[in-house]
Parts: structure tokens; sequence; C-alpha cells
């Protein structure tokens, strides 16, 4: 693989995107994580939990930091509120992802951008991919998680379809098996791109 490659890795919500992206690092990539920093802000930022307190009020507090299952109950369900929290959140993450990005010395950084397409900023990257998972999939990660349906509705009007994240995306990567299937992806990912660097050009929106 020929010099650095820059890599997004989108998803609606609850489509496995973290868990390709982690995937992707244990075979190699630097990666880095919005949950991840948005964890990081939430738990040990005081200017950031200073904010999110004066906004949504103590009941939001955990014992360290902000709790994000008490968060969520105050935003998910309520397009305002949630609108609120992202302007808070969201131009930090960008932020610490666009300082990890140009500071990273790694041949492959990959970054999960839930709001990639919608934050236009997919022309940062040299590589889009968009995870795509079965709805009723979905439907129960986000059960597992605590987000009970009317929550996943209001998230989803905030976002782009999975069939127009996946029309948009350089790759589709269909999360509709097991860890080992998905792992198999991540893997034909890289030999991918790795072909692809070489001349002769890349082909666009297929699977890897």
């Amino acid at each position: 693989m020929q010099g650095p490659v820059i890599v997004a890795v989108t998803g609606s919500f609850a489509s496995g995107k973290s868990a390709f992206v982690e995937m992707l690092g244990a075979l190699g990539a630097e990666t880095v994580s919005a949950d991840e920093i948005v964890h990081d802000l939430l738990t040990n930022d005081d200017e950031t939990i200073a904010r999110v307190v004066e906004r949504f009020g103590r009941g939001v507090m955990g014992e360290r930091g902000v709790d994000r299952r008490a968060l969520g109950r105050e935003v998910f369900g309520d397009e305002d509120t949630l609108r609120d929290l992202e302007d808070i959140l969201h131009p930090l993450v960008r932020r610490e992802t666009d300082r990890r990005r140009q500071s990273s010395g790694a041949g492959l950084f990959v970054a999960e951008i839930p709001l990639l397409f919608e934050g236009g900023r997919s022309g940062a990257f040299d590589y889009t991919v968009a995870v795509v998972a079965p709805e009723e999939r979905r439907r129960a990660w986000a059960a597992e998680r605590g987000v009970e349906e009317a929550a996943l509705r209001a998230i989803e009007r905030r976002q782009l379809g999975q069939e127009e994240k996946a029309r948009r995306a350089d790759v589709v990567v269909q999360n509709d098996g097991d860890l080992d299937k998905l792992r198999g992806q991540a893997e034909k990912l890289l030999a991918r791109i790795s072909r692809e660097r070489s001349p002769g050009g890349r082909v666009r929106n297929e699977e890897p």
C-alpha cells in the first residue's frame, strides 16, 4: 500500500459500523471512533460536561461525568433536544477526528463517522465505506442498547437512510451474517484498497 490511506466508515444507528472499524484496527489500521471521542468528552472533559449539564440539568450526571443513558432519555425522541446535543458534541468530535487524522503516521487511518455524508465531510477521505444491516437486526441491536423504537426513529430522522448512504459510499459492507463474515469483508476491503492504490484506478460503490 503506497502512502497513507484515509478511510471513513459510516452507517445508520446500530448497523455494526463500530464492530467493523474494530476489525480493521485488529488488522493493522489506526482507528478513531466518534463514539469513543464522545465517551471521553462526557467522562473527562470538564468544559463539555458543564455545557451538557447547563442545557440538560444535573439529572444527567453519573458517578463519573455524564451518564450517557440518562442523557439519552433526555434527548432521544425529541428532535429539538437531540439537535442541541449534536450542536455541543459534533464540532468537538470533528475537531478531534481531524487532529488525529492529520497527525497520524499510519499507512491506513480509519475514522468512524456516523454523519459523514450529512455533514458534507466525505471529500476529506480517500475511501468512504457504508455498513448496512437488515432493519430487523438493527432494531434488535438498538433495543439491546436500551434505545426504544421511538428514540430510534428520532435518530433516523436526523440521518440519511441506509440506501442513500450506500449509494454515496465508495464501498458497501453488508452486515447480514455473523462476525466471521464481517471480518472477511474487512480483510477484503484492505486487499481491495491495496489493489486499487496501484495504477489502474478505483471501482466505486460495490462490495469489498
